[in-house]
Formats: structure tokens, sequence, C-alpha cells
């Protein structure tokens, strides 16, 4: 498996502000550690999958706002032929959950490793703990463990809009505890906020969902060396139809 950074916009601000602490909410210990990762697959075809998107955008009403919990939705593709096609949906999201699975370093919440062919609604924390992304409870507690951890790296990025492209600087640089001679990738993800989208056809035929967190675009997944200061650069283009105030 490679490891890897994923730095996302327009959240960058918070993403590069740390671990800031409000006051504690629902459990949530006092001394958090890290921005939690929490990644959705999901799809509009998916009809266990609106319970899974509800939740991802409750996040901040359960005192888990942009500096503590970064929600990303990834809209896979495999639905799109039983009668609705996603707007959202990509094969490169699609891989990238392939990625996870065939990491082999995934787990359940119970400590069971391994991961049995693709599935939706899937969270992923933290890139190590899956689950069906239906089990609030789950979520809940795999988010308070992982932010328990101290992160380990220490990320500082400048961003720049020229036309529909984003480019992105980074520094990344080692914090104790890591294994830098792993494979680590550095990887910018573009969101949309939220969208609302009145499904036609399909398992969610005559609904309309609200979604949070929407990824519309990835880089390349670029190599990271520790042993040197060196700049990584990386462009993301935005879709047509995502204004820059979304």
């Amino acid at each position: 498996m490679r490891p890897s950074l994923l730095l996302t916009l327009p959240m960058l601000p918070w993403l590069l502000a740390g671990a800031g602490c409000s006051s504690p909410a629902l459990g949530i210990p006092e001394s958090w550690k890290r921005v939690v990762l929490v990644e959705l697959f999901t799809s509009q075809g998916c009809s266990s999958c609106p319970p899974a998107d509800a939740l991802a955008r409750e996040f901040p009403r359960l005192g888990f706002g942009p500096a503590k919990v970064l929600p990303l939705s990834f809209h896979v593709d495999y639905w799109d032929g039983l009668g609705w096609k996603d707007p959202f949906a990509s094969v490169a999201f699609r891989r990238r959950q392939e990625w996870y699975a065939q990491s082999g370093k995934l787990r359940d919440p119970d400590g069971q490793s391994g991961m049995r062919g693709l599935y939706t609604p899937q969270m992923i924390v933290n890139g190590a703990v899956h689950f069906s992304g239906q089990r609030r409870d789950a979520a809940l507690s795999e988010i308070r463990r992982a932010a328990g951890r101290s992160s380990l790296v220490t990320l500082s990025a400048e961003a720049a809009i020229a036309g529909q492209v984003i480019s992105v600087s980074a520094r990344v640089a080692p914090e104790a505890g890591i294994d830098t001679s792993e494979d680590w990738r550095l990887i910018v993800a573009l969101i949309s906020k939220s969208a609302r989208t009145h499904v036609m056809h399909g398992e969610n035929g005559g609904e309309i969902l609200d979604e949070a967190a929407i990824v519309r675009g990835l880089s390349d997944r670029l190599p990271i060396s520790f042993a040197s200061q060196s700049r990584l650069d990386a462009t993301v283009v935005k879709p047509p139809d995502l204004r820059w105030a979304d």
C-alpha cells in the first residue's frame, strides 16, 4: 500500500490550520491532535447511500467541524448502469476505492483485516478503518479514536487559480513515528461544498438528494521524498459545471 496525504480545496485553509480545538461536544476528547480524514464512497444510484450522505453533512452539527474532521465524498461509477447515471461519479474515484481494497491494510472496527470486494456506502477513517457508512456509532467512535493519534507529517501549501486550473505548491516534513521508507504520495482534491440533485430514475428515483463535500477532481499521485526539502507541485482542473464560489 502506498500511504498518501490528501490535500483538499477549498477546505485548504482549515486543513493547514492543524488540529484546533473548540468546546468539547458529544464526548470529543479535549486533546484533538489531528484533522481526521473521513472518505465516503457513495453513489446516487445506491438506495442505501442517502443515510451515509446525511451523516457526512451532519458532522459540523455534531461538533466535528472542518478543523477536526474533513469528509470527502467519492461518487463511484459502478452503479451507473442501474437506471441513473450519477453526475458526480468518476472512474478515478472507483480506482481509489479499488486501491484501498487491494492494499490489504484496511481493517474493520472489530480488528478484522481486509476488504472483500467494493461496496457502497463505505466509510474509511484516516486510511485505516472501513465500515458501512450507515453505521453512525462506528463512524463517531473511529473518528474520536483517530483524533487522539498524532499526525505523522507537517504539511504546508499555497494555491493559485488560473482559468479553470488550481496549481498547488506543497511542502511535507516528517514527524516522529513515521516510516519514511514507505512509498508516500501527495494528492490534491477539489471538492464541492454541497449539492442538491433530483434523481429521476434508478433505486433513488423520485428522491431529492442533498450531499456534501463532493470530490470533483484529483491530482496525480506525487511521490514524496523526505530526504530532501523539495517542493511538490500539483494541479487540479475544475469541472465546468462547478462554480469557484461553491
